[in-house]
């Protein structure tokens, strides 16, 4: 069966409120049976006779016969002549188109009961004796429901009772009653000359609803079984009292079948179960909440470390490695001028080399067109032109010059190696920036995760994450502009420095033209130097005589001479190119090297604003880890409360629902259908409808009747 627990408690506070009295709704297709039992009774609430009186509700529609069912005795119609026949307890009217009504007696056990007990300043009387005294007077009006069956309700065998709802008037007049109160259960009414007390009971309906004790402890005292009014007596004596019973008016209060105004249980038993399932959903969420900000605090706690040990270890070091790479820059530009000049050096020399060749060249042609133009009696011509060639070959090696010139190519050797060394070294920071700009992008990346796992913890409820944020958000700004200065101070480098090492290397033309140079001079200047000594001048002197006898040879050897001479000045025109580009590379060189030099400045700022970033970095990790570790303490306090809460509050709340709700409901159920089978006091046919009402009055007390 369905109900509302809205309208069923509703319903109980509104008894406790009187509304009990109010008139069942009627209005049946079929003919109903509606029967008043008026009880005469003694003042204490015992019984002293039963006259039953049946209205047979809607037979004024019908025609024919009727059967009726009734265990009353001295049946009589008291309103019409229509006529019944009798065979035991069956009755068979004759209709006559109008309702039918009737009487009859009884003297069987009512299902219910009403008890009046009276004490006068704590002692217990009957009402009789109380006629005439004064004082402090207390009246128990008591309730006794007599009906009842055994029921099995959620696996609890628990007595069912016909739901009576009981309301017991009684009239006080003033002039012998005062300070009328009563507890919970009923309502004072006072007119000035009279109080109107009203008291409402349900007797058996707690232990019918098999509520547990903490229920009964809480709305044990909205639904009584007695109710006790207290007052001051003067002159005792009371007029009767008035007590309706009735079965229905529970069922017109809550709802009978009303399907738009009730709540299918089985609704309300998914949505308790889809409650459990939610909270506990919860419950898993915040523990995983607690467990991704513990991650995340450890993340960022190792995040903080790699990114102090990424400043200290690898920022600073290169930075410091910048400063002193820019401290020695003045030192390479120094080096390299020196090496330009030694370049300069080279090629002037080169140059005066070209010179005292070609007037090596010039001399071995007179000597030859001597030789060839002259014969043995010219010999003093021949000693003329030894000593020519003497002074020529004297005049090539210039001591001064041929220093100057070997220097000059040593030098010019030796400048290009170390400026190419200088270069590789530059040329292997490249590595150091790459990295450095890798482990920025990685850094940089690695914050912009953490970014967005902040700003997507901000979005799901998170608090105390905008600073954090905030910082984090700065961090990564410095970073990009760090990474964008270090990528462009390091193209400038490579477009400069390339050139240098590709023009400097060991392959390349100006290094091995330089060492080629280098070692011919070598070469040329020692056999100079060789051939210039006076030794060797004196023996061809010495030797011009043998030579004379010799001339034919000396012709031949001149001959081989001369075209020697014609080979070695062949490449002079090479050589003076050579001398000539190796300038413009020094040129080049010392105008690459000032572009390097305004590099180094970009560079070291750049270094500056990366240090002074990372320090940021750093700062802003710090932060980012305290922050996260009070996120952690903050989702841990919301695990840890949550918990408490689903202990101490949806555990209670379910449990209470299915100890106590959802018993309370189904005894209820059990309650209202006993409500609704019990349609008759004095008996009922199986095919007919009917509601049944007790009216207990008992007897008034007066001064006359002692």
């Amino acid at each position: 069966m369905k109900k509302t627990i809205r309208r069923m408690l509703c319903g109980v506070l509104a008894v406790s409120l009187g509304l009990a009295l109010a008139t069942p709704v009627t209005g049946y297709a079929q003919v109903k049976k509606i029967e008043s039992v008026y009880v005469i009774a003694n003042p204490d609430g015992s019984t002293k006779s039963i006259t039953v009186s049946d209205q047979l509700q809607g037979a004024g529609a019908e025609t024919g016969t009727l059967k009726d069912v009734s265990d009353l005795t001295d049946i009589k119609n008291v309103k019409g002549d229509e006529e019944f026949d009798q065979s035991g307890q069956n009755l068979t009217w004759n209709l006559n188109g109008a309702d039918i009504f009737y009487q009859g007696k009884t003297e069987k056990e009512l299902p219910v009961s009403v008890n009046i007990k009276y004490e006068l300043d704590g002692t217990e009387m009957s009402a009789q004796d109380l006629v005439g005294k004064s004082g402090k007077l207390k009246i128990t009006v008591g309730y006794e429901n007599k009906t009842g069956k055994i029921e099995n309700i959620n696996g609890k065998d628990t007595k069912i009772v016909t739901p009576f709802l009981m309301a017991t008037g009684l009239i006080l007049s003033n002039e012998h009653f005062s300070n009328v109160n009563l507890d919970d259960g009923g309502k004072v009414i006072d007119d000035g000359s009279k109080s109107i007390v009203i008291c409402v009971g349900m007797p058996g309906l707690m232990d019918s609803l098999n509520l547990s004790k903490k229920m009964k402890d809480k709305i044990g005292d909205k639904i009584k079984d007695e109710i006790v009014i207290t007052c001051d007596t003067t002159d005792f004596e009371m007029k009767n009292t008035f007590t309706l019973a009735s079965a229905n008016l529970l069922n017109s209060i809550i709802g009978d079948d009303d399907e738009d105004s009730i709540i299918d249980m089985d609704e309300i038993d998914d949505k308790i179960e889809e409650l459990d399932d939610a909270v506990e959903k919860l419950d898993d969420g915040a523990n995983d909440v607690e467990n991704g900000a513990k991650k995340l605090s450890n993340g960022t706690g190792k995040l903080a470390k790699g990114i102090n040990k990424y400043v200290n270890d690898g920022v600073k070091k290169l930075t410091a490695g910048i400063k002193k790479l820019g401290e020695n820059a003045p030192k390479l530009k120094k080096g390299v001028g020196k090496y330009v000049n030694g370049v300069d050096s080279f090629a002037d020399g080169v140059k005066a080399y070209v010179n005292g060749s070609s007037q090596l060249t010039d001399g071995i042609k007179t000597l030859s067109s001597t030789l060839l133009s002259t014969d043995t009696s010219q010999l003093t011509e021949l000693i003329s032109g030894v000593e020519a060639f003497s002074q020529g070959i004297a005049a090539a090696t210039n001591e001064d010059d041929l220093n100057k010139l070997s220097n000059g190519a040593n030098s010019v050797s030796e400048g290009i190696g170390t400026v190419n060394s200088g270069l590789a070294s530059l040329k292997d920071s490249y590595s150091n920036n790459d990295a450095v700009i890798t482990g920025l992008e990685t850094a940089l990346a690695a914050n912009q995760k953490v970014l967005e796992g902040l700003k997507a913890a901000k979005a799901g409820g998170a608090q105390g994450l905008d600073t954090a944020i905030a910082t984090l958000e700065q961090t990564t700004a410095g970073e990009k502009t760090a990474i964008e200065s270090l990528k462009k101070l390091t193209e400038g480098q490579k477009a400069g420095v390339d050139k240098l090492v590709t023009a400097t290397s060991a392959d390349g033309e100006l290094r091995s033209g330089a060492e080629s140079v280098a070692n011919g001079v070598k070469t040329l200047t020692t056999g100079l130097i060789s051939m210039s000594s006076n030794e060797n001048v004196q023996k061809l002197k010495t030797g011009v005589a043998k030579i004379t006898a010799m001339i034919p040879l000396l012709i031949a050897g001149v001959k081989k001479l001369q075209d020697g001479a014609v080979k070695l000045s062949a490449n002079d025109k090479k050589l003076l190119a050579g001398a000539d580009a190796l300038k413009k590379a020094g040129n080049t060189m010392r105008s690459s090297i000032k572009k390097l030099g305004g590099g180094m400045t970009q560079l070291t700022e750049g270094a500056e604003k990366l240090e002074s970033a990372s320090n940021d970095v750093v700062k802003g990790a710090d932060s980012l880890n305290k922050g996260t570790g009070k996120l952690f303490d903050g989702t841990k306090k919301l695990s840890d409360g949550f918990s408490k809460f689903r202990k101490k509050a949806v555990d209670k709340l379910l449990d209470f629902y299915q100890s106590d709700i959802r018993d309370l409901v189904d005894s209820l159920e059990e309650t209202i259908d006993q409500g609704k089978e019990y349609k008759s006091f004095s008996g009922i046919d199986a095919g007919m409808d009917g509601e049944v009402k007790f009216i207990i009055e008992t007897e008034a007390v007066k001064a006359d009747d002692v």
